[in-house]
């Protein structure tokens, strides 16, 4: 692959960061992280598969990984609507492209609420609209969002807005945020809960466990979800629909953030579709 073809470049990154301490960081340090999020295998990824965006490259970027997507609950779906797709995040990648690849093969346009961040790979940009997920978003940002629930395209997003972490030998999502609820009661979308089937590895969830023993804010572990995402390479990933919730179901019976978490947990009973198949 070209050196001028290299899309994920850390150095770059962190010398044009606002960050006076990444800027700083010693070239040693930053060929450490090069490694850690495996920089060069994204790179030579994204490079295979240059001539596709959106929804075909992502398809083509699984089948490059030899990633198998198994559907449960396709006809739950109808071919018109405009819904919101909540998904539990257990994996923070292979998940989101397998989501993505399989609402993008039933309806033609769909976009995602996502860390911005993650533009930084253009050729998936037209799937995305960019958060600041670290802090406030602008008007602008917000009038984005706006208009984009006042659209016909489908709306896919992880209610989380974090990767699921093991708490009590469980792993799971944190709890949702309601943003979700109150955007789907005031532009009168419908609700369909997704179930996405994975897990990171030990070292992972370990990482977690102990930056949050010894008090430390940042989540410091997410660094190492490109490693994880390049490790579930040769696997199957399970999705599975679950029944559409009309928005009118959220009445003023319960909170948006109590029926943020009501979808939740529907979310999770759908795994029981998995040990019966």
């Amino acid at each position: 692959m070209p050196e001028t073809d290299k899309i994920i470049d850390i150095e770059k990154e962190f010398k044009t960061s606002n960050s006076q301490f990444l800027r700083s960081l010693p070239p040693f340090v930053i060929r450490m992280i090069e490694k850690l999020i495996r920089q060069d295998e994204m790179n030579e990824t994204i490079y295979h598969n240059r001539d596709k965006t959106g929804v075909p490259f992502v398809r083509d970027v699984l089948k490059y990984w030899n990633v198998s997507v198994n559907v449960h609950g396709r006809e739950r779906l109808p071919e018109n609507g405009r819904f919101v797709f909540a998904a539990n995040h257990p994996v923070g990648g292979i998940d989101a492209l397998s989501f993505f690849s399989v609402v993008g093969s039933i309806y033609p346009a769909i976009i995602s609420p996502s860390n911005e961040l993650l533009n930084i790979i253009p050729n998936i940009r037209p799937l995305l609209l960019g958060l600041n997920v670290f802090g406030r978003n602008s008007r602008d940002t917000a009038g984005e969002l706006n208009r984009l629930f006042e659209s016909d395209k489908q709306i896919l997003i992880f209610p989380a807005g974090e990767v699921s972490r093991r708490t009590n030998g469980s792993i799971s999502d944190i709890t949702w945020q309601k943003s979700f609820i109150t955007k789907a009661i005031q532009y009168k979308r419908d609700v369909v809960p997704v179930f996405i089937s994975g897990r990171n590895s030990n070292l992972f969830y370990n990482v977690a466990r102990i930056r949050k023993m010894l008090g430390i804010k940042m989540y410091i572990e997410t660094i190492l979800l490109p490693r994880e995402m390049m490790k579930q390479h040769n696997s199957t990933v399970s999705i599975v629909f679950g029944n559409i919730v009309p928005y009118q179901t959220f009445t003023r019976e319960l909170t948006h953030h109590e029926w943020a978490q009501y979808v939740k947990d529907e979310v999770y009973k759908l795994s029981e579709n998995l040990k019966q198949t």
